[in-house]
């Protein structure tokens, strides 16, 4: 079977899994037209919405997967129902993109969403399918980076010129390395401002996850590269529910954001424009937009309390249609959070 046929059968495979229509449609295109990309991604994943947005800057149209990414119980009986993005079809196809880049599974957890830092998970979101190139792209800043090379115009997000690209990259990689997941996930001591539906999410969150993948385990037990992506997402985990509930790395997560803030407002003063690096909207903006809304929804906008060029680059951020659509306003499962209730709605298209 030829490369092309071995995808298209692969993400056949997938979809056939998929069969909410609410949560699989063609965005930006006709209904029912054949679309070139296929998306797999969550919305409460901070790392999908980096995809969403450049989709949305770009107006791509795509046929998008929105997965349940939690593990969950049912209301009448014990059994555990996996994540879909735990699905052995999504897995294979992962795997077959990070066998491509020469990835190694991730089995460390240190707060961060990075590939480079942490290593491949072949169970996560999101992934990017390419049926006219026939590729398949994992982490979202290759996703982000592979979609700003094959459509460049009219809005390119990474610039040509050589100074200012470095420029923007160096506030992507500031965001990739921020530590999100860590704030998500973990019980600060004295100082817990996360929403109530996350707090109690999280509580068990690490526990149903292993469940999940040792049940998957038993039942792939004949597929030694499946079975080895899930051991390696179990050390992931297992590491990821310590960090969440140690106390001095709670402190030293809250600080490492704190400075990355400082260290924003510093740059925001460099050139006293609308974007962070002059005057044109890049890619660094629609990253850190998304960080500076994931940090206020989950109760930390405090970090930024004392600096007003920060609040206004925020409110910039908000305003932009790409990140008030697929982020903010998100149909779901973004809950709605005490924090950021009382961003004003801007006045733009939908």
């Amino acid at each position: 079977m030829s490369e092309i046929h071995t995808l298209n059968a692969m993400v056949t495979a997938v979809n056939a899994e998929l069969t909410d229509p609410q949560r699989n449609q063609i965005i930006h295109g006709s209904q029912g037209s054949a679309a070139r990309f296929h998306l797999y991604h969550a919305g409460l994943s901070i790392c999908s919405q980096k995809v969403r947005a450049v989709l949305a800057e770009k107006r791509l149209a795509h046929t998008s997967h929105e997965l349940v990414i939690l593990n969950s119980r049912g209301i009448y009986s014990e059994e555990l129902t996996p994540a879909e993005n735990y699905s052995p079809n999504y897995v294979r196809l992962r795997m077959l993109a990070g066998k491509e880049l020469g990835l190694q599974f991730a089995t460390k957890h240190t707060g961060r969403s990075s590939v480079e830092s942490e290593g491949f998970d072949a169970c996560v979101v999101p992934t990017l399918v390419d049926l006219e190139n026939n590729k398949i792209i994992v982490d979202s800043m290759r996703i982000c980076d592979y979609l700003d090379a094959e459509f460049p115009g009219p809005m390119q997000l990474i610039p040509s010129d050589q100074v200012l690209q470095k420029q923007v990259m160096e506030q992507v990689s500031i965001i990739d390395r921020f530590p999100q997941p860590a704030l998500l996930y973990g019980f600060h001591p004295d100082d817990d401002q996360r929403p109530d539906f996350i707090q109690h999410v999280m509580s068990d969150v690490y526990d149903l996850k292993i469940e999940a993948l040792d049940a998957l385990i038993e039942a792939n037990s004949g597929e030694r590269e499946l079975v080895d992506a899930y051991r390696s997402k179990i050390s992931k985990e297992k590491a990821g529910k310590v960090l969440a509930h140690d106390v001095d790395s709670q402190y030293a997560v809250r600080k490492e954001a704190q400075e990355a803030i400082y260290t924003l407002d510093k740059q925001l003063a460099v050139y006293a424009n609308p974007w962070i690096c002059g005057d044109t909207f890049t890619l660094a903006d629609l990253v850190w937009a998304i960080n500076l809304y994931r940090t206020q929804w989950l109760g930390l906008a405090s970090l930024w309390k004392d600096l007003p060029r920060v609040q206004q680059y925020a409110m910039r951020l908000y305003h932009r249609p790409s990140i008030w659509n697929a982020v903010i306003t998100f149909p779901s499962p973004m809950p709605a959070s005490p924090h950021t209730a009382d961003i004003e709605s801007p006045q733009i298209e939908t």
